[in-house]
């Protein structure tokens, strides 16, 4: 408490500069007594923060500044007070929360808290972490006060959650003797279980000597909490001698590093700070930097990409409403959950670099530059342009060349996913422009983009009539290579293919881009052809005595959508330019008679060729190797599933529709198994028999009707078989199938008598009624006995709150996935409701049906993420099985589903018991 003495003068202090500043005092000096009455000396600063409880409330925070005559013996009483009144303080809340911001470099939000303890006792008064952590380590005793942390942190997450109030992650920190008295992974789950909170809005940080000290147990716990979707973050990252090997032997999410590189901000600390976080972005992981107290040390750290900042410079800690409360007052926004992934992908994509580098963003229509580096506005420069004016040439469709060029170029980018190279001219400069996707999230595209000037490059434009031989160029073909043999070099001008030679990394010879190129875009059968009209050691010769100075060949190449086109090829001396360099170039064929003429007569001899074939055959007439290409043809692209079997019904071979309708990876998955080891019909019955006759009287069977199982829904296919003769014995038998309800579709609209959920693409509950009766039919007939398995997603409402309902809808999607992939092959899968699966099986009985579901399960739970972003997800489950007494077609779904809803009311006491 304060010293009588000193309290009126710490009140009128207080007043004065809360009249001056408005809502703030700080540095205000004072005598605190401890309870053996020595004197300490603390400064004294705070705020006025609004509460919805309490209404206007004063929050202070008291550092202590030294009492150095008597150090000694007031921390020796203070250890032994600690010691011996840890559970009090405990347990009558003298131990209170203090929270410090974590700062997104990038837009300068709050993303998150890093929660600390403050022992504020009612006989001697403040205690910083430093005054009683230590005693609690050597004692043993950490660990009741790290349970309580977790707990209360909890618990004010969960309430701001339940008021609707704003919440971000917090950190808090794990001590040693943690893991050697607790099960740590059980504690953290747990206490996150029994407040329903969301994995990601908890990180663990462990020091970094914790970690280097004990490479088993605790590196093992560490591993299971990111398994189950926590962030593990390393605190303290570079303050230890180890720091190298912990990167090559931890797994982790974050290293935060040591506010040591801080203390002394020279040239030799920004190289190792900007080295550190550079390695760890080769590596995945994220970064953030403590201790920061300045604005240049903000400028450098975003310069190098470090992804958030803590420090000083954006508040000190102090209690939870106070903290929100100044980072509101410092206009901070706060980052919401659905943005955390999009910003740190934009964080991984900045690096310290010369090259230009630039984050642009485009969102309802307008781009808008999130970073641009010192290269990239030095590029913009030399254009004699700012980088608010490319900005604004972006936006502005009244400058339609530069307007059109960029959506161009953000639209093939998004649509190919990859890396996307893009020519264009800009006052007289040519611009090369490459750009990829960093993120995309809730009608956000987030792109990182490097431009530079060519122009300004001797080598690319040597004078004005290489310059203008360019330009028709450009307006000629749709790739553009041009090639210094002189220099060994390859310049890409324009490519429309996804082919890009930065990714390739072969700009720098000739030869190993030649390669390159035929590997990503060349046709198999035209390889050959292209590595001789390409084969460096020959080119110029053959270019000098050509009578035009052009090579010319036809070549079928992959655009970006993956199909191969005849394109017409170039190669061609640059006048001026010396004659040791030549351009390679490429076009499209239109539609011109003479073109398509060419394409044909190209691609038939190629074809034959290839395969050793005599294809000049009169009308009727097929020999062997005709007939062997119609088959192979017929089999490869057909959309009827064929196959072939022994005369065991073993399956020979299957065309590629069949594997592509069931989705195996391979032949090698059926062959050698019969229907009924892969256990795909409802009723194997009908089609044994049918197979049977085939093989012995050698019936033609037509229009066979029959239901599948597809990856888990219920098929309806028509299938057709005929026996198969070697000498007049019959050696097999072969068949074809089609989807009947796929046909059914292409013949009439589909409207609300489809069976389809258009999420998922599993069958919807109209579907399911009608599979229920074909299984409660073979339960009569054939005495199989089936369950109906229900799994709900209790975690569903969470997700649409926290990320939207586009990355709900791929939630969904993941989940039928991989209950498909579990179950599919021998499970009739529906949505019944909005996060609601049914699951009809045949089971012999409900520990069969148990076991299924555990299956199924176990891979949910393992779903820890959707495109990036993080989510904890709780499943729920109920059987109900046909045997059971009382259950027929009419009830098995509904006693399942008073089962689910029963199990919900369980845990929601289990819940409200476990918070206190």
């Amino acid at each position: 408490m304060l010293m009588p003495e000193d309290i009126k003068q710490v009140h009128s202090q207080i007043e004065r500069q809360l009249s001056a500043k408005g809502t703030r005092f700080e540095h205000i000096c004072a005598r605190i007594v401890t309870h053996t009455g020595r004197p300490r000396y603390v400064d004294i600063s705070g705020c006025v923060v609004h509460s919805l409880e309490e209404g206007d409330l004063l929050y202070c925070l008291m550092l202590e500044t030294g009492n150095r005559a008597s150090d000694y013996q007031i921390d020796k009483d203070i250890r032994e007070y600690v010691i011996e009144n840890i559970d009090t303080a405990l347990s009558r809340g003298w131990i209170h929360l203090y929270y410090q911001p974590v700062v997104r470099t990038l837009t300068g939000d709050l993303c998150g808290f890093e929660v600390l303890s403050r022992w504020i006792d009612p006989k001697i008064g403040f205690l910083s972490p430093g005054m009683f952590i230590p005693a609690l380590e050597q004692t043993r005793q950490i660990h009741k006060l790290d349970t309580y942390i977790l707990k209360e942190t909890c618990r004010t997450i969960r309430s701001r959650m339940d008021k609707g109030l704003p919440t971000v992650p917090v950190s808090f920190n794990l001590s040693r003797v943690d893991f050697m008295l607790l099960d740590v992974f059980d504690m953290i789950e747990s206490t996150m279980a029994a407040f329903n909170l969301p994995r990601d809005l908890l990180h663990i940080e462990i020091t970094e000597s914790i970690v280097a000290e004990d490479p088993g147990h605790i590196r093992a716990t560490m591993d299971r909490l990111r398994d189950e979707g926590y962030e593990v973050w390393i605190d303290d990252f570079g303050s230890g001698y180890s720091s190298l090997n912990l990167l090559k032997d931890v797994n982790c999410d974050l290293i935060k590093l040591d506010m040591g590189f801080l203390r002394t901000f020279t040239e030799k600390s920004r190289q190792i700070i900007a080295s550190t976080i550079s390695m760890a972005k080769k590596l995945g992981i994220k970064t953030l930097m403590e201790g920061v107290e300045t604005s240049e040390q903000i400028d450098f750290l975003a310069s190098i990409g470090c992804g958030r900042l803590q420090g000083y410079f954006f508040g000190k800690p102090q209690p939870l409403e106070g903290a929100f409360a100044h980072m509101k007052a410092a206009g901070a926004g706060i980052e919401t959950r659905l943005w955390h992934h999009y910003y740190d992908m934009a964080a991984s994509a900045i690096h310290e670099t010369d090259e230009p580098l630039t984050l642009l963003e485009f969102a309802g229509g307008k781009f808008h530059f999130l970073y641009t580096n010192a290269g990239y506005r030095e590029q913009v420069k030399s254009i004699h342009y700012t980088v608010r004016d490319i900005e604004a040439s972006f936006n502005d469709n009244v400058n339609a060349p530069l307007y059109r060029d960029i959506r161009s170029l953000v639209h093939a980018t998004e649509e190919s996913g990859r890396r996307e190279t893009y020519f264009c001219t800009i006052a007289n400069n040519y611009i090369r422009t490459v750009m990829h996707v960093v993120a995309h999230t809730d009608g956000h595209t987030l792109f990182c983009m490097s431009s530079w000037n060519i122009t300004q490059d001797s080598s690319h434009m040597e004078n004005q009539k290489f310059d203008d031989n360019l330009r028709y160029l450009y307006m000629m073909f749709d790739s553009i290579y041009i090639v210094d043999f002189d220099a060994d070099t390859v310049n890409q001008i324009r490519e429309k293919s996804a082919f890009n030679l930065l990714e390739q990394g072969c700009e720098n010879g000739i030869r190993k881009m030649t390669e390159a190129y035929g590997r990503a875009l060349v046709y198999e059968d035209d390889l050959e052809a292209y590595q001789r009209y390409v084969a460096p050691e020959t080119i110029l010769q053959r270019l000098h005595d050509s009578p035009d100075g052009i090579l010319n060949c036809c070549l079928r190449l992959k655009d970006r959508h993956g199909s191969y086109n005849w394109m017409g090829c170039s190669i061609l001396l640059i006048p001026e330019a010396g004659s040791r360099k030549v351009a390679y170039t490429a076009r499209s064929f239109d539609d011109r008679a003479d073109n398509i003429a060419f394409m044909v007569q190209s691609m038939v001899k190629s074809d034959a060729a290839q395969k050793g074939m005599h294809l000049s055959l009169a009308p009727g007439q097929l020999n062997d190797a005709y007939k062997a290409m119609l088959w192979d043809s017929q089999q490869r692209n057909s959309e009827f599933c064929y196959f072939w079997k022994d005369t065991k019904r073993r399956f020979l071979g299957v065309s590629h529709s069949f594997l592509r309708y069931y989705g195996f990876d391979s032949a090698q998955d059926v062959l050698g198994r019969t229907d009924e080891d892969m256990g795909w019909h409802v009723d194997d019955g009908p089609y044994r028999d049918a197979e049977l006759e085939v093989l012995q009287k050698g019936r033609v069977i037509q229009n066979q009707p029959g239901q599948c199982i597809i990856r888990g829904v219920l098929h309806h296919i028509t299938c057709y078989k005929w026996p198969l003769y070697n000498q007049g014995r019959i050696v097999g038998l072969m068949g074809v199938f089609f989807d009947a309800d796929k046909m059914r579709k292409r013949i009439r609209d589909i409207s609300e008598t489809s069976y389809d959920d258009p999420v998922t693409g599993l069958m919807n509950a109209r579907g399911w009624a009608d599979a229920m009766f074909s299984y409660d039919e073979q339960r009569t007939l054939q005495k199989r006995q089936y369950s109906v398995l229900l799994i709900e997603n209790a975690s569903y409402d969470s997700v649409v709150s926290a990320y939207g309902m586009d990355i709900a809808r791929q939630l969904l999607q993941r989940e039928a996935d991989a209950i498909r992939k579990m179950a599919g092959r021998r499970a009739t899968i529906a949505r019944t409701g909005q996060a609601t699966f049914a699951l009809l099986t045949y089971d012999k009985d409900e520990d069969e049906a148990r076991k299924r579901a555990s299956d199924v399960l176990r891979a949910l739970n393992s779903i820890h993420e959707i495109a990036g972003n993080p989510v904890t997800l709780v499943f729920r489950y109920a059987i109900a099985h046909s045997r059971e007494k009382g259950v027929s077609t009419e009830n098995i779904y509904h006693i399942a589903q008073d089962r689910l809803h029963q199990q919900q009311k369980t845990e929601r006491r289990q819940k409200r018991r476990r918070r206190n």
